[in-house]
């Protein structure tokens, strides 16, 4: 019997064991059917608030993709790029051809001295810039753009002129401020214009970095290259980016104690990256401190503060922004009035924002796919990103998007009423596991000890 009984608990132990290393979507506290549109090849999916909502794992290994029959699907995760906002182009700015200065001659009426350096000395030329002008003087390969009206910054430029054909022209650039000392301006690749149908042409140089040309002008100069003439210079204005939108999870209700202070102990792991704390009430202020902690044995360490506010006539009130906490990864966190202040009677709504997560996998025939998140224990599955992004010319950003159908969620954990404030339920598993542990060596003594009374019988 006591044979039996310890092989059938080997037996549970190793189904789970078997169970804990390879599981299936239900498994998971959250799951869905995602689809693909029939494509195949590498596919990438958002994963979604409630999923992130409900991982278990800072670093995002409880999450898997499963195939139709269940089985796992090479995956890697990921991080979105910012989003980057559409091209645009300055207005076509003329460019003011550069003349040289005879000796002894007079500058035309209106007409502006530039000083070009030219080996050890400077060579004096002038431009004119208040319009064209009938003077003589030698036309320089050189030109002036006028730049001083451009806000913003400049990634590339577009030369626009006659070029001589089947010959790339090298330009080079430079900016002052006083048309007396030039800084340097790389640019990269050349201009060129090749003859026949369908022949290839550029007028574009990247800049290696964006350019401030404001209270500035621009000098281009073409030496050695014969039947340049430029007319017109367009920039190109740096595009600028803006952050993915967060997902975000309302925090269930939390435990107040005596001094108004909010405690939750969260149903996920995963990392914070902004806390939103707004309250309704009208012409509120109040200065708050954010704790976070992974054990009841741990002291509380400070993830951050803001001042929570409601200021100004109704419907142009101004209001806080969201405090970020670094991707803070806390089991239990803490919200508490500084300053002297208290929380009573400001009602007060916290949201956990997160950092977008992608999930791309390979997708094929063999779906309906699944994705599913949330599993305590659970190892790291996902193959770097490089060896998936080798397997393909297409940028990751640009691959297909498959849609998340049919999202299903298992219930949060309630903790009951009669387990202890403080103590999470990892650790009340571990303490029943031992008080089992205990209950059952203290049945074996006793059973122990009632057999070796019967063996040694009655006293003589």
């Amino acid at each position: 019997m006591k044979l039996s009984f310890a092989l059938g608990v080997a037996l549970l132990v190793s189904q789970a064991s078997l169970h804990a290393a390879d599981p299936g979507p239900r498994d998971f506290q959250w799951h869905a059917t995602l689809d693909t549109d029939g494509r195949s090849g590498l596919v990438r999916v958002p994963l979604p608030a409630d999923a992130l909502g409900r991982l278990q794992s800072g670093a995002t290994a409880d999450v898997r993709v499963f195939d139709g029959a269940g089985k796992p699907v090479p995956f890697a995760i990921t991080t979105p790029p910012p989003a980057a906002s559409a091209p645009r182009m300055t207005p076509a700015m003329p460019v003011l051809p550069l003349h040289s200065t005879e000796p002894g001659q007079a500058l035309p009426a209106g007409a502006v001295q530039v000083k070009v350096d030219s080996g050890s000395a400077g060579q004096s030329v002038w431009v004119q810039l208040g319009g064209t002008t009938t003077a003589s003087g030698r036309r320089l390969p050189a030109a002036l753009v006028d730049t001083r009206a451009l806000k913003e910054p400049i990634a590339a430029l577009r030369v626009q002129g006659t070029l001589p054909p089947n010959a790339p022209v090298r330009l080079r650039a430079s900016s002052s401020a006083d048309l007396e000392h030039w800084t340097p301006v790389p640019l990269q690749g050349r201009i060129y214009r090749f003859e026949g149908n369908g022949a290839p042409a550029n007028d574009r140089l990247e800049l290696r970095e964006p350019l401030r040309l404001e209270d500035r002008y621009l000098r281009l100069d073409w030496a050695g290259q014969e039947g340049v003439v430029i007319h017109s210079v367009t920039g190109v204005i740096a595009a600028t980016t803006a952050p993915p939108e967060r997902p975000a999870v309302t925090l269930p209700a939390p435990r107040t104690d005596a001094t108004g202070a909010l405690e939750w102990e969260l149903p996920f792991r995963t990392r914070i990256a902004q806390l939103d704390i707004g309250t309704a009430s009208a012409n509120t202020l109040l200065p708050l401190r954010i704790l976070g902690r992974n054990q009841v044995s741990e002291p509380w360490r400070a993830l951050g503060q803001t001042v929570v506010y409601r200021l100004g006539p109704a419907g142009e009130e101004s209001v806080n922004k969201p405090v970020p906490l670094y991707s803070a990864s806390v089991r239990w966190l803490r919200v508490e009035a500084t300053h002297g202040t208290r929380m009573q009677g400001v009602p007060l709504a916290v949201r956990a924002l997160f950092d977008p997560v992608e999930v791309v996998f390979v997708a094929g025939e063999r779906g309906p796919y699944q994705l599913a998140a949330g599993r305590e224990a659970t190892r790291e599955a996902a193959l770097p990103l490089a060896m998936l992004a080798a397997t393909t010319t297409s940028r990751i950003a640009d691959l297909p998007v498959a849609r998340v159908r049919e999202a299903r969620s298992a219930p949060l954990a309630v903790r009951p009423d009669w387990m202890p404030h403080g103590l999470d339920t990892r650790t009340a598993g571990l303490w029943a596991v031992l008080t089992l542990g205990v209950l059952l060596l203290g049945a074996v003594a006793f059973s122990l000890l009632r057999q070796l009374k019967r063996d040694a019988g009655p006293p003589a």
